[in-house]
């Protein structure tokens, strides 16, 4: 069976900045996301109804594939985070 283990002040502090640092970046990314997003399906959706009086609908959405993951990986590198290399810590 599990048991409780005290924090000591120290931990205390570490669970206060993690929560913070945790937070703090969500919410960042929330309101980012809300701006992309607000451009990208504008434009994916006009691009969207001009396909289909074209008929290039195949076209359109080939364009979009793999879009996101390329702006997360532009957007949020995970080396050199903090003058680090997170992967190999």
């Amino acid at each position: 069976m599990a048991r409780y283990r005290e924090k000591d002040e120290t931990d205390l502090i570490w669970n206060r900045i993690r929560r913070q640092l945790t937070r703090d970046l969500d919410t960042e990314i929330q309101n980012r996301r809300e701006e992309v997003l607000n451009i990208l399906l504008s434009t994916a959706w006009e691009d969207y109804t001009k396909a289909i009086a074209t008929g290039d609908l195949k076209e359109v959405e080939s364009r979009y594939t793999g879009f996101a993951k390329q702006v997360v990986d532009d957007a949020l590198p995970v080396k050199d985070l903090l003058g680090g290399d997170v992967e190999n810590s």
